[in-house]
């Protein structure tokens, strides 16, 4: 009887082939994942300057001018038409052109209000600043970006718990914040003389003093947690004029002047809410300051 035998064939497998491909695959990735970000840096670098420049259409030309040259012309313009025409010479890098020949552009001149408006968001932009340092040198625990217009506290850090009056910590915050704000606010107000000489310029309609919270409008706890906001927005307002009676001397315009109101005032913002707190224990104080235009 005789037996088959059988033979045993060695395949070798291409593991390394694969493991290679992988790696490969992993390193294009992550390198698409850094040019991706990249560009979304870059991107939003150049939304920023866009949104912010004063004139946004000469900064977007400016994003794709690499090499400005100084050059002297002889312009002509229109005012009344808005348009200004220059030799034509002058846009040739050779000076070459034919000679008498303009080219001419449409122009839009700044305006007062445009002006105006940029003036006063330059000048909310440095009050900001300021307070902002000078509260966190007095070690006054700001919640947010100032930057917003506007100081933001936590209640709790403020307040005796359920009730307006001020903590030995919220009567120290008061102290930190009027005296900085009889700092800074006579140069954009009425009716106090400032410490410095102050430049002219824009000036504060109101500085608000706030109080928000959550609350449920339709049961009794949530309209005792609003009276507790305006409650601790108008105790938060006595601390700082009683720290610094200057404050409330402040005025939005000169004093006699119709229209002429307290440039600090109080005010109280509530938001209706599903699971709002009952005891107002989620409440945020805030300085709002608000610019004329």
């Amino acid at each position: 009887m005789r037996r088959k035998r059988g033979r045993t064939v060695d395949v070798e497998e291409g593991e390394s082939y694969y493991v290679s491909m992988t790696d490969m695959m992993v390193g294009v990735i992550f390198i698409f994942i850094i040019m991706l970000s990249y560009f979304a840096f870059e991107f939003r670098s150049t939304t920023a300057k866009l949104t912010t420049a004063k004139h946004p259409e000469t900064a977007a030309l400016l994003q794709t001018a690499a090499n400005l040259t100084p050059k002297s012309a002889d312009i002509e313009i229109d005012y009344k038409a808005q348009v200004l025409c220059v030799p034509e010479t002058t846009l040739s890098e050779t000076g070459q052109g034919a000679a008498g020949q303009r080219r001419c552009f449409a122009f839009s001149p700044p305006t007062q209000a445009s002006t105006q408006t940029a003036s006063a968001v330059d000048a909310q932009k440095l009050l900001m600043q300021g307070l902002d340092a000078d509260l966190r040198d007095a070690n006054a625990p700001i919640t947010g970006d100032p930057a917003s217009g506007s100081l933001n506290f936590r209640a709790d850090q403020l307040f005796v718990a359920g009730s307006a009056d001020l903590s030995p910590g919220g009567q120290r915050i008061a102290g930190a914040v009027a005296q900085t704000l009889m700092r800074r606010l006579p140069c954009l107000g009425f009716g106090v003389p400032a410490g410095a000489d102050c430049a002219g310029g824009a000036k504060l309609t109101v500085v608000n003093v706030t109080s928000q919270t959550n609350l449920d409008a339709f049961s009794a706890e949530g309209q005792q947690a609003a009276a507790l906001a305006l409650q601790r927005a108008a105790a938060f307002h006595r601390a700082l004029t009683a720290a610094q009676p200057g404050l409330a001397a402040l005025r939005n315009a000169p004093p006699g002047q119709p229209g002429s109101q307290p440039l600090l005032r109080v005010a109280s913002v509530g938001q209706s809410q599903e699971g709002a707190s009952k005891v107002g224990d989620d409440q945020t104080v805030s300085i709002q300051f608000q610019m004329a235009p």
